[in-house]
């Protein structure tokens, strides 16, 4: 499994664990009798009304944050590996123009292409951009040969 693979997979079950564990404290909340008489107490001393839907709120509202926190987990992780992804190509397009400007956009497309290959076949290669029989046919297309695939 590549590394930029692994650390999806590892964030978003890291996301599904927290919000199932906030799905599970809710509805222990939810269920739980001691956590009725808590909200009784807390709620009591501020001369807040007291009623039998306290427990559901309290298990709504962690369940929620829970499930709000995993959204945001994955999010924030999507939104680093697109950043990723757009500064590799974004490196990628400035030395194909300055190749294109000195020797030729011939040249500058087999170096381009040369490059990649040689970044596919790295074991550390993050990013799979557009999946990798889609990669292969795009390559296969141009006359690109990779070995061992």
């Amino acid at each position: 499994m590549l590394r930029g693979q692994f650390w999806t997979v590892f964030t978003l079950g890291f996301a599904a664990a927290v919000g199932l564990l906030g799905i599970a404290v809710g509805a222990m909340l939810l269920w739980s009798g001691e956590a009725a008489a808590w909200a009784t107490i807390i709620l009591g001393a501020h001369g807040v009304p007291q009623s039998w839907l306290e427990p559901a709120y309290m298990a709504l509202s962690m369940a929620g944050a829970a499930v709000f926190a995993a959204y945001w987990i994955i999010q924030i992780q999507q939104t680093l590996v697109r950043w990723l992804g757009d500064r590799a190509i974004a490196k990628l397009t400035a030395e194909y123009r300055a190749i294109a400007q000195t020797q030729g956009s011939e040249y500058a497309d087999e170096y381009i292409k040369k490059k990649f290959v040689a970044m596919y076949a790295d074991d550390n290669f993050r990013y799979d951009l557009f999946g990798r029989k889609e990669m292969l046919r795009a390559l296969a297309a141009d006359g690109v040969r990779i070995p061992d695939a």
